[in-house]
Formats: C-alpha cells, sequence, structure tokens
C-alpha cells in the first residue's frame, strides 16, 4: 500500500467523523456548524474541517468523490462560514484570538489547497463549489488583509494566504498587504532556526508557509528558507526518532513530537527544488512517525502532485547527518551531540540545562542552590569545547544598602525603582561551571562550584517514571513526583525496553530539601534523584548506558 493510499484511508475515515459532528437542523442559529467535544462551536476549527470535506468531495480516488451526501454536508459548512464570520471578515480561534487574521489566514490556507484541487477538476456542475469557496476566501481575507498578527510565524500565514487569494480573487491590494509584511523579512538565522525556535510546532509551520511564498511568487528564496531550517532538524532528532522540545519557545516545550509533519516538509521542498537529497528523509520521517502511531497527513499536496509521493525514494537518506553529529547553536543558546542511540543536549539560559537520552530512557539534570534572589545554576552563556559544551554561571550574593542623600522620593516600597537606583553591598560570588564530555559509552559531567562556600547545593536528576532504579543497596521503581536522596554508589535505570541510564559516582554531603519561590519545579511527571554537596566542590559524574548490575529483574 502506498502512502497516499494510508492517507486516503485515514481521510476517509476522518470524513465519516466529521459528518457526524455537522448541526443539521434548520432552525439552529448555527445550522451547518461542526461541533467539538461538549458542543463547543469554534468558526477557525469548522473551516479546517469544511476543507476537509471538500478535498474528499475533490480527490477521485475518494470513495466519497462527487458524493451527493458530501455535497449537501459541504453547502451546509459554506452556509454556516459565510453568516458567522466576525463583520471584518475573520474567524475566531475561540482559544484565545477573536476576529484573528492569522488564524483565518491558515484556515484559507487549508482551503486553498482544496481551491487548486477543484482547479485540477474536470467534472460538470461544479459552479456551486467554486462560487462558494471563492466568495469565503475574499471575504476572510478581506479581514486577513485589515487585520493584525501576533507572533513572528504569523506574518508568514498572512502573506502566503493573501498572495495566493490575489491570485484567485483578481485582488492586488492582498498582494500589497503581503508585500508590506514581506518586506521586513525572514525571521531565520544563518542556522536556519527561526526567531520562535520551536522545533515541534513552529518550524513546521514556518516551513509550510515558505513553501506556499514560493508557489505564489516563483522566488526561491522561501524554498531555500525552509531547506536550511530542514537541515538544521536533522540535528534535533532523538534516538527514538522524537524531535528536542525543551529548548522551545513556545506551547510545544517538553512535549513529546515525532516526525509526522517533517514529512511533507521534506518531501515537497525537496521536490520543488528538484534536490532528491533532501527528499529522501522523508522516508525516515515517515517510518519513525508511523512506528510510534503518528501517521502524517499529506493528502492533498500528493494529490496535487501525483508523481512526488516516489521522488527521492531511489536515494538514501544520509543518516549519519542525524546520528553522528555534534552542533553548538550559539543564537539559540543551545548544543545537540547524537551518537547512535545516544544523544545529549546543553543548553544556557535555562535551569533544566542537560538532557541526556538512550533510546527512549531520558533524563534532566537541574541545580538548586538558594544564594539570595537566585534559586536555580542557569547558566549566562554557553561555549563549544573539543569533545563537548561548556556552561557558566556567577551569582553575586548581595545586600542592599540605605539611599544617601536625600532619600527616595516616595516611601512606597513597591513604587521604589530599587533594582536600578539603591546601592547593593557584594560581600561574595559563586560561580559554576558544568563541561559536559562525550566518552564512548555516554558523557561525563564535571561540574565545579567555586566561590562563596558553605551554599548546600543539590542536583536533581529527573528520570522517566517506569523504570527499575537500582543501586548496591536498593531497587525500587520510579514514579511521577517520586524523589530521594542517594548517598554512594551508582545508579542504574532501565526502562520496560532495555534502554539503560547510569550515575557515577552519587554522593550526599546534606539533605537539606528546601525549594524557595521562583525555583524550578520538582517535576510531577518525573523521579527525581538528588545529588548533594556544599561548595566549593569539583565533581565529574559519568552518566553511561551500560548496565552496572545486570538488566531488569524478571
Amino acid at each position: 500500500m502506498t502512502h497516499f493510499q494510508e492517507m486516503l484511508f485515514q481521510h476517509e475515515a476522518e470524513t465519516l467523523r466529521i459528518l457526524k459532528t455537522q448541526l443539521l437542523d434548520p432552525q439552529d442559529e448555527k445550522y451547518g456548524a461542526f461541533t467539538e467535544a461538549g458542543g463547543h462551536i469554534d468558526s477557525r476549527h469548522c473551516g479546517f474541517l469544511l476543507a476537509h470535506l471538500a478535498v474528499a468531495y475533490l480527490i477521485p480516488q475518494c470513495r466519497f468523490y462527487h458524493a451527493e451526501f458530501l455535497q449537501s454536508a459541504i453547502e451546509k459548512g459554506f452556509h454556516f462560514l459565510l453568516s458567522h464570520h466576525r463583520p471584518g471578515g475573520c474567524l475566531d480561534l475561540t482559544s484565545c484570538n477573536f476576529a484573528s487574521a492569522p488564524d483565518t489566514a491558515f484556515t484559507m490556507n487549508a482551503m486553498i489547497n482544496a481551491w487548486w484541487l477543484l482547479e485540477k477538476d474536470t467534472g460538470d456542475d461544479l459552479e456551486w463549489l467554486r462560487a462558494s469557496m471563492k466568495q469565503l476566501i475574499e471575504v476572510c481575507c478581506e479581514g486577513v488583509m485589515n487585520g493584525g498578527f501576533h507572533t513572528p510565524n504569523h506574518r508568514w500565514a498572512i502573506s502566503a494566504c493573501l498572495k495566493h487569494a490575489a491570485i484567485i480573487c483578481g485582488r492586488s491590494d492582498f498582494s500589497q498587504r503581503a508585500d508590506a509584511y514581506l518586506g521586513e523579512g525572514l525571521d531565520i538565522d544563518e542556522n536556519g532556526e527561526f526567531a520562535e525556535r520551536s522545533t515541534g510546532t513552529y518550524n513546521v509551520v514556518n516551513d509550510d508557509q515558505m513553501i506556499r511564498l514560493f508557489l505564489a511568487t516563483g522566488d526561491k528564496t522561501y524554498l531555500e528558507a525552509a531547506k536550511s531550517n530542514l537541515l538544521m532538524m536533522l540535528s534535533y532528532i532523538d534516538p527514538d526518532g522524537s524531535v528536542f522540545t525543551n529548548n522551545s519557545t513556545r506551547q510545544d516545550y517538553g512535549r513529546k513530537v515525532y516526525l509526522g509533519n517533517y514529512y511533507l516538509m521534506f518531501l515537497l521542498t525537496g521536490y520543488l527544488l528538484k534536490d532528491k537529497h533532501l527528499a529522501a528523509y522523508s522516508e525516515y520521517c515517515w517510518e519513525t512517525s508511523s512506528a510510534h502511531g503518528n501517521m502524517p497527513h499529506a493528502l492533498s499536496w500528493l494529490s496535487l502532485y501525483p508523481d512526488m509521493e516516489d521522488f527521492g525514494k531511489q536515494e538514501k537518506p544520509d543518516l549519519a547527518r542525524i546520528e553522528q553529529n555534534k552542533k553548538l547553536f550559539a543564537n539559540s543558546n543551545i548544543g545537540r551531540m547524537r551518537k547512535g542511540n545516544i544523544s545529549c543536549t546543553v543548553m544556557s539560559g535555562r535551569p533544566n540545562f542537560l538532557y541526556f537520552q538512550h533510546g527512549e530512557n531520558t533524563l534532566y539534570l537541574v541545580l538548586y542552590g538558594n544564594v539570595c534572589d537566585k534559586r536555580n545554576f542557569i547558566p549566562s552563556r554557553i561555549e563549544e569545547t573539543e569533545k563537548g559544551f561548556r556552561v557558566f554561571s556567577s551569582t553575586d550574593s548581595w545586600y542592599y544598602k540605605p539611599f544617601q542623600g536625600n532619600g527616595p522620593s516616595t516611601s512606597d516600597w513597591w513604587a521604589m525603582d530599587n533594582a536600578n537606583t539603591r546601592e547593593k553591598l557584594i560581600l561574595d560570588r559563586l560561580d559554576i561551571m558544568a563541561d559536559v564530555s562525550w566518552k564512548d559509552d555516554g558523557v561525563d559531567v564535571r561540574i565545579c562550584a567555586d566561590g562563596l562556600d558553605e551554599v548546600p547545593i543539590r542536583m536533581e536528576w529527573g528520570f522517566l517514571p517506569g523504570n527499575s532504579l537500582r543501586n548496591e543497596h536498593f531497587i525500587l521503581g520510579t514514579v511521577p513526583g517520586g524523589f530521594m536522596t542517594v548517598c554512594g554508589g551508582k545508579v542504574q535505570a532501565e526502562n520496560k525496553r532495555g534502554d539503560v541510564i547510569t550515575l557515577s559516582p552519587a554522593f550526599a554531603r546534606h539533605n537539606v530539601q528546601n525549594r524557595m519561590g521562583g525555583a524550578y519545579p520538582l517535576s510531577q511527571e518525573h523521579f527525581t534523584i538528588f545529588f548533594t554537596d556544599y561548595s566549593p566542590f569539583d565533581h565529574v559524574i559519568h552518566i553511561g548506558t551500560e548496565p552496572v548490575f545486570g538488566l531488569r529483574m524478571k
């Protein structure tokens, strides 16, 4: 079975599910809308579902092709949206954005895919669909043109939508508005990283818009931007086929995201650039994503370009770029290393500065220690070394001094600009350095604390639940929210797949458990192991992947 056939089967099943959610009572004020769980109706969501139905209606291989019952449902859907958009033409994303130009643009981009399929359809009596679809695109894009945006990626969705709507509707003003956004320049750096730094969500969104902008303008600058981002993503793939998201600045932060949405990005960008080597990574995305129950969605694009699915299949992707790499992304404050089934990530600017993964087993490290108003070791800079990465932080031990002269202009403490106007007495400084370097079976993490002495510092190692955790003196199962201090020996965590992570040597010179306000929270989703000491210290902890106690007890 081809990928197209698999996607078609999925699309048909989803079509039947969508039809069951449509309001069919002509007396209902929202007749023709599609309801979400709990009966909620969101016009943006309805627009995406209507586009889905239109695609099913327009693909000849679909069993619902030109079906009368589907035509009836689509007509009702257009009736709802044409009568329930905002006065300016925009739709609502009711979770946060109302009369939203960018959310309307995303919806219309999906509808424009259906429009392209309609243009290819040679069937008779399709004027009803052509007229309704064009009317909705023009009405909604009027709102998109006159609206605004919130986030960087919104500009490209708006621009892509308006550029294509200008062609469909013959509206030069749509195109001119898009040019105003495009004139701001693309927010992508020399490494291929977009401003929002969102490997799980918005990289795909931006790549999609770059492709659409190329199709509207013919300017390959946009395709090259997508290619640059996709090649960067090869350094962000962890051993289980997921993408690292713990440095994201958006809502995908920390989520387990697989490569399903990247399948189309690699395939379509490679196809349009005639770059078979780039397109070859699409099959890798398909296989790793499908293995985790996540099937890519690309049916309308494969219908528009029937020869695209096989493009690049004769090429073998360069898996070394994924499985054997070391790269510092200085602008993003992150260093990524991968060696086969092991990956390690080091970051500055974040308390959860270290992540390590073996197969599907992961852990992270946070350093906790109170010095005045600071709670955690948050590296201020990162640098690359021959074998890895190094991060640094300095924290002052300080106190405010009284104002000199006439004092402040107010006695209201909260109105005083203390941080910028009051002199500080700095007594000492705590310097911490963490150096992470590759070893044959993992990494060595050298952590040095110097300067201010007697600071109780806690290394917090977060393991996934469901591991069998043991050392010389105990065996236990890791549970969400659990924690313990390990005083010595070696620690081994093994998941059900047999992916092992070891830590050694363990140490504990105190068992201080306080956690003051503003600290990185103790995870309720992980089991945390504490190693503890007082400053100053110099420890090297080995994170390994070879069992030291044998495998899980059967």
